[in-house]
């Protein structure tokens, strides 16, 4: 019988030519947008920045904080991927940006055994790895910048009490503080289970255990396919439909928080539904300002692509850096929107 393993690395050496042309391609587009922008400016470094949805609001200043932070440093920083004409993977893109050999990346952790071995790759070929949001702690990046999954937790499990409060306040006539459970769901990726959300998950039943006196809560998780807009909202509708209706839905991402402010209101369960979102973009803070949403969860964006790039410019510097770096955590409620909503309009001015 004829082997097929020629056909095998025929493929595969296919495979990484297409990878090699398409990263050099992309690094030759970039070094002349950057020469037209810039006026034929060249930076000491170039680092890329890939994440999973560069178009959404969160990763955009993400990537604002960390391109103002390295044209500090003579560094300039590329959102890799959004000048193409494809959708490629983080896999693809880190494979493209190894071939480019570029100074440094930053990449959105997924905590999977593909992108730890990219990470590894690229560390190996010299090339230092800043993970963001989310980590791959058993890889060889040099650090990782994020925020607490427990602490996230915590500041969820006092909003859960706060939500509950509120609602036995304006409902003191037909519930009873004492003797009905306080039913929450929670809102987990199905597609990309990161162990940070068990984390999350121990920090929310911690602070109930210890701050909640003797209420009593009915803690639920239910999956959420977060591959598109559609999925979400089919999934959060269910929720809402089928069954019992949650006292209070805790969203760990931006596209869960809008979707399910947008299910609240077209079931006309405002009020009777507490939504703890995540994120402040201006639809979300509109929506506590309406008491749609009673509060959100936000995470210095800014902050977080300010200490990605910092990060790796010392590396680059010094030889080590900080193993973690940790981004500031902020709620938002209806007590303090307004001033949120006024630093939204200033920075679009």
């Amino acid at each position: 019988m004829r082997s097929k393993m020629p056909l095998y690395i025929s493929i595969t050496l296919v495979s990484a030519a297409a990878i090699f042309v398409v990263a050099f391609m992309y690094l030759r587009l970039n070094r002349t947008k950057i020469d037209e922008e810039e006026g034929a400016r060249y930076y000491s470094r170039y680092y890329a920045m890939i994440c999973d949805d560069y178009a959404s609001s969160f990763w955009q200043y993400v990537y604002k904080g960390a391109a103002e932070a390295a044209e500090e440093n003579d560094a300039y920083v590329e959102l890799f991927g959004s000048n193409l004409n494809v959708d490629y993977s983080p896999e693809e893109l880190m494979e493209m940006a190894i071939s480019s050999k570029v100074d440094g990346i930053m990449v959105l952790g997924s905590g999977q055994e593909e992108m730890t071995a990219l990470i590894d790759k690229a560390a190996d070929s010299g090339i230092p790895v800043v993970t963001m949001y989310s980590d791959n702690a058993e890889s060889k990046r040099c650090s990782f910048v994020g925020v607490s999954a427990y602490n996230i937790g915590c500041e969820y499990g006092k909003q859960i009490i706060n939500a509950r409060n509120d609602k036995i306040r304006l409902n003191a006539e037909t519930v009873s503080a004492n003797t009905i459970p306080t039913t929450v769901t929670v809102f987990f990726d199905d597609k990309n289970l990161l162990y940070d959300q068990s984390i999350i998950l121990s920090g929310i039943n911690d602070t109930l255990s210890r701050e909640a006196d003797d209420a009593e809560f009915v803690i639920k998780t239910l999956g959420i396919d977060n591959s598109n807009p559609f999925s979400v909202e089919e999934n959060i509708r269910d929720s809402l439909m089928g069954g019992e209706v949650p006292d209070i839905l805790v969203c760990l991402s931006e596209l869960d928080t809008t979707c399910a402010y947008q299910a609240v209101i077209d079931y006309n369960m405002v009020g009777s539904v507490y939504i703890l979102g995540y994120y402040d973009s201006e639809k979300i803070l509109n929506a506590i300002s309406r008491s749609v949403v009673f509060s959100s969860l936000a995470v210095d964006t800014t902050g977080l692509g300010r200490y990605c790039s910092e990060a790796l410019d010392e590396y680059l510097e010094m030889g080590n850096t900080s193993q973690y770096f940790s981004a500031d955590l902020t709620i938002i409620d209806r007590n303090n929107v307004a001033q949120s909503l006024r630093k939204e309009e200033e920075e679009h001015e």
